[in-house]
């Protein structure tokens, strides 16, 4: 599968996994109900939205997290969208 280029230039495996988890963070850091299915379903939104950046077989994780944050405004999940931004711009900082 895809190749994820990390902020170190370090080359890890594509983890579909780690996407539902950070959305799933998100949503409980603004404490909204969801649902393992819908997180699941918003996590392969994700996917099919960064797909055509892929060069390679490769990904940066910040057009990955882009797309996280496109999926989760289109979804009317603007708060959660928002928990997000937030926790990823301290995530960048570190």
């Amino acid at each position: 599968m895809y190749q994820v280029i990390k902020r170190d230039g370090q080359s890890v495996a594509f983890n579909l996994k780690k996407i539902a988890d950070a959305i799933e963070k998100a949503f409980d850091s603004v404490e909204r109900q969801y649902n393992r299915d819908i997180i699941d379903l918003l996590a392969l939104k994700v996917t099919s939205r960064f797909e055509p950046k892929v060069k390679d077989g490769k990904i940066a994780v910040e057009d990955i997290q882009d797309s996280v944050e496109q999926v989760l405004i289109q979804a009317d999940y603007a708060e959660v969208a928002k928990a997000y931004i937030l926790y990823r711009r301290q995530h960048e900082k570190l």
